[in-house]
């Protein structure tokens, strides 16, 4: 028996040898030397395993020192120690397959995809996918149930995995260090939870850190993921490059949240809890390019909820601060992030037309926050780029739902270019899109938008500041509805003219009062406008353009092609013509200054200190438009205007009142139009304007004190008037001249113009004084009674007491009129005249007759100092008549002297009569008479009427050899003294 039992335990014994030898040294040695020379026939690599150990009483097993080289060289995979401990006892108990541990030590994977898209492990799997062999299939196998497995521990210490994706680029490569695993309880039985603890570390900067549970039957989990410090540089090389048109430059990511993952019949399932995303120092380039487009301080994204199977996801907040924007417009009209992601467009279009009957998610935002933005926009469309920026930008925006017409609050406030405050604050619904904001800009400068004007006018923005408040409500329907109500002004505008290099507009203030805008209905209403202390220079220039053709740019003609005549064909829904109303236009002390150099004399004039009101002004109405404006000219002359005028029909009633006017100041225009220059004095004006259906109805009232013209000025153009003549006339006693003259006319002529008709008006009257100057005199005493001509009796020259009475007034009037001078043209009437100085000339020749006879007698005496007697000259003329008529010529039984023709007649008268009849008229004797009536008036009117001798001038006879018909007169004439 004891034999036996010997025998046994030497077997027992020879047994466990042989199994302690088999399970230390044979089988460790046959694994080492064959298991590599195994691996390597079925990838094709080289495949070293330095050592094997084994403990067959244990049943733990050890690989030590594994590596898989590329044929290339280089290492793909390997580690330096993997243990395995199986639980006999209790694999034993659970009938399957229990490890008490299972670690892996700093395992090792290199991973690299090449350039031709390729991995480098590539031929390996392909080799191991490859069917195998009809002799190398292995026999079939009865079907077998599922061992149970169960892994107490299963850890990985000191891991690294290595990635390079030449592809992407030659720097495209990432290094995982350390990862480390350890996952407890891990197995294939049903309600197995295994515990999870992963964390390892990228060299380009960031740690993941999981822990949670894990049910790999159920294939759910649970538990924690942390995020730290990524390097979102290096996720764009690697993930994003082809995706993103935008390069991450720098910047690091963070998360972490709670989360429960299932996947059951009823789908996947996926909740996060507790969720946060931070972002910082994030900065995005274009690519190949080195300045930032974005830079991002901080970005977080807090209190985030997902519920994968409700498609729900709420966030608490998003706050952003310290960020720095750059955009710009380019030439072409596209905004440059347009550019960038235009070739996301279609995509986005297909992934969103597949999307259409998906469910919606339900997303919700309790707060976005912006803090400390800045937006640098240039526009680089316009000749000179125009910069424009948004810094110290912040905003808000409450209670976000992605469900229409939810009213979101929204908070914003900016700095505009440093100097200006952009702020609005209301709500706003993004489907349909409208918003109700109370807006407010501060001290935006408007020389920051001169680049838009000037492809329209060459005007300069020297300074001016915009403000407004107000409420905006903006609607996104068909037609947009935009909306405004609110004040605005614009200060301490200067505008300069760049043709002239002078301020062109300005003003200190203008006050834009209860505004209220309806773009859509093109409706605008402006309760009040005020101007203080408004300027405006207007210029005409030498060739009479004006500077405000000066500063307009010329604009292309609009082109036309086929294409634009058909749309012209093309019905267009026709807009609501602008309807501009505005209650009260006040202006403050304005200023302006107005420059004719058109004129032979420069004119040039200052207008101060204008204070007036429109009211009641309505584009779309004919309603009286009440006007009222009171200035001054070069703070002397004082102007008023006052009126109504109707928009519509034109109709108006207007009154324009001059006063204290120096006239010097019109001397421009009075060497224009007459060719004289102003010396001294003021005029007043009162023009009164109405306008009834096209037709101009006029009455103007001038007034002229002591008016003194200037010397001449040549000037082709101006009209040929005796004007100093005119002036003189013109003038009252007092040296004033008053004129009270109608203007009449119709506005829809062509050729009508107000100024034409003033300076014909002027023409007339002027005209009117010189040709009658004596009826200007006549004025001045109230009569009608004409001055020009003195009349006298045929054949004499002595004056009337009537004719004494006039001049006695001519007299007068000369003495208030010191410049004129008195022209006095004797006349002479031959028919009237000669029949009534024959009979001196008859006498002439009797007398003749008689000096004849006296010097036959020795006696020597003119005819001129003789003087005849009755008989004498009875006797001489039947002497001259014998002789002139023989035939007719008797004397009777006693001598007297007889006419044969009319014997019974009275000789002496018949004889008179009939040689007067054929006497022709004496010019010399008319002559002398003309000359003695001119010296009879000019002699009347110095010695009696006291009229200085220097202002009286005779003019050269005139014999007239018609018939008289106003009476025999001398005609008088008045000039300017020299």
């Amino acid at each position: 028996m004891l034999k036996k039992t010997l025998i046994f335990c030497a077997v027992i014994a020879l047994l466990l040898a042989v199994y302690a030898g088999a399970g230390f040294y044979l089988l460790p040695k046959l694994a080492a030397d064959k298991l590599p020379v195994l691996l390597a026939e079925k990838t094709g690599l080289s495949v070293k395993l330095q050592a094997v150990h084994l403990n067959p009483f244990e049943l733990n097993a050890e690989l030590r020192g594994f590596s898989v080289a590329l044929p290339e060289g280089g290492s793909l995979l390997g580690f330096e120690q993997l243990t395995v401990d199986v639980d006999v006892i209790e694999s034993i108990k659970q009938s399957g397959l229990i490890l008490a541990a299972v670690k892996l030590t700093k395992p090792v994977a290199s991973l690299e995809r090449r350039a031709d898209g390729r991995f480098n492990f590539s031929e390996v799997m392909e080799k191991l996918s490859a069917p195998a062999a009809e002799d190398e299939q292995p026999p079939p196998t009865a079907e077998s149930t599922d061992l149970p497995i169960l892994i107490h521990q299963l850890a990985m210490e000191e891991g690294q995995i290595g990635w390079l994706d030449l592809q992407a680029g030659p720097n495209a490569g990432e290094n995982v260090s350390p990862l480390n695993l350890t996952v407890t309880g891990v197995g294939t039985q049903p309600g197995a939870l295994a515990k999870v603890d992963l964390s390892f570390k990228l060299g380009s900067g960031g740690n993941l850190t999981w822990r949670g549970d894990l049910d790999l039957t159920a294939l759910s989990s649970k538990g924690q993921l942390k995020l730290d410090g990524l390097a979102l540089t290096k996720v764009w090389q690697l993930f994003l490059k082809d995706q993103l048109p935008l390069e991450i430059v720098d910047g690091q990511l963070a998360l972490q949240t709670d989360y429960a993952f299932s996947s059951t019949d009823a789908g996947t399932q996926v909740l996060l809890t507790n969720a946060g995303v931070d972002v910082k120092q994030l900065s995005l380039t274009e690519p190949g390019k080195s300045e930032s487009l974005i830079n991002l301080a901080s970005l977080a994204v807090d209190g985030i909820k997902l519920d994968l199977q409700k498609q729900q996801l709420d966030i608490a907040s998003v706050s952003s601060s310290n960020a720095l924007i750059k955009s710009w417009l380019q030439a072409d009209g596209q905004i440059n992030y347009q550019s960038l992601f235009a070739g996301d467009q279609t995509a986005a279009t297909a992934v969103a037309s597949e999307n259409e009957a998906v469910k919606p998610w339900d997303i919700r935002l309790g707060e976005l926050t912006l803090a400390n933005y800045q937006v640098d926009f240039t526009d680089f469309t316009q000749p000179k780029p125009l910069q424009l920026q948004l810094s110290e930008l912040n905003a808000s925006l409450k209670d976000y739902r992605n469900q229409d017409g939810i009213r979101l609050p929204l908070q914003f406030s900016s700095r505009f270019n440093q100097t200006g405050n952009v702020k609005f604050a209301g709500d706003m619904v993004l489907a349909p899109f409208s918003t109700n904001l109370r807006l407010e800009l501060q001290d935006i400068k408007l020389k920051t938008f001169q680049s838009y004007l000037e492809p329209f006018v060459k005007l300069e923005l020297v300074d001016g500041d915009f403000d407004t408040q107000g409420q905006l409500n903006v609607s996104a329907t068909e037609p947009l509805q935009l909306t405004y109500r609110g004040d605005a002004n614009i200060d301490q505008l200067i505008t300069r003219d760049k043709a002239n290099n002078k301020d062109f507009v300005k003003w200190t203030k203008l006050d834009v009062q209860q505004m209220l805008l309806d773009v859509p209905k093109q409706d605008f209403k402006l309760g009040k406008v005020i101007f203080d202390r408004p300027y405006i220079r207007f210029m005409i220039k030498k060739d009479s353009t004006n500077n405000v053709a000066d500063i307009l740019v010329a604009q292309p003609a609009a082109k036309s092609d086929s294409k634009t005549a058909v749309k012209a064909i093309a019905p267009q829904p026709k807009s609501p013509e602008p309807v501009v109303k505005i209650g009260k236009i006040e202006m403050k002390n304005g200023q302006s200054d107005f420059a004719d150099y058109s004129l032979i004399l420069p004119f040039v004039v200052k207008m101060n200190s204008l204070n007036g009101e429109v009211d009641g002004f309505a584009s779309n109405s004919d309603d009286d438009v009440k006007l009222k404006l009171l200035g001054k000219v070069h703070d002397l002359a004082t102007v008023k205007i006052k009126g109504n005028y109707r928009l519509q029909s034109g109709d108006s009633d207007i009154t324009l009142d001059f006063s204290h006017m120096p006239l010097a100041l019109v001397t421009p225009y009075m060497a224009e139009f007459a060719g004289y220059r102003i010396e001294k004095g003021q005029m007043a004006l009162n023009l009164a304007y109405s306008i009834k259906k096209g037709q101009l109805s006029a009455q103007n009232k001038v007034f002229i004190d002591q008016l003194v013209l200037g010397e001449k000025v040549e000037n082709p153009k101006a009209v040929s008037l005796p004007l100093e003549l005119g002036v003189a006339l013109l003038k009252d006693g007092d040296g004033k001249i008053n004129l009270d003259f109608p203007i009449t006319g119709s506005l829809e002529d062509p050729e009508f113009s107000v100024g034409s008709l003033v300076a014909d008006v002027l023409v007339n009257l002027i005209t009117k004084a010189v040709t009658s100057p004596f009826k200007a005199l006549a004025s001045l005493f109230d009569d009608d009674n004409d001055y020009s001509t003195v009349s006298f009796a045929a054949g004499s020259s002595d004056l009337s007491t009537e004719e004494s009475a006039k001049l006695d007034r001519i007299a007068k009037a000369l003495t208030t009129k010191p410049e004129l001078v008195l022209e006095i043209k004797g006349v002479a009437y031959e028919i009237q005249d000669w029949p009534v100085m024959r009979f001196d000339a008859l006498k002439d020749i009797l007398k003749k007759m008689k000096s004849g006879e006296l010097r036959d007698k020795g006696e020597k005496i003119r005819s001129e100092y003789i003087e005849l007697s009755d008989d004498e000259y009875k006797r001489l003329l039947a002497k001259f008549y014998a002789e002139v008529f023989p035939q007719n010529f008797d004397r009777t039984l006693f001598g007297a002297p007889r006419v044969k023709s009319n014997p019974d007649a009275d000789f002496y008268a018949l004889a008179r009569r009939e040689l007067e009849a054929i006497m022709p008229p004496e010019p010399e004797r008319l002559n002398d008479l003309a000359v003695s009536r001119a010296n009879h008036i000019a002699k009347y009117l110095t010695e009696k009427a006291g009229v200085d001798r220097s202002r009286i001038y005779i003019l050269a006879t005139e014999l007239n050899n018609k018939a008289a018909e106003g009476g025999i007169t001398a005609i008088l004439s008045l000039n300017v003294a020299s």
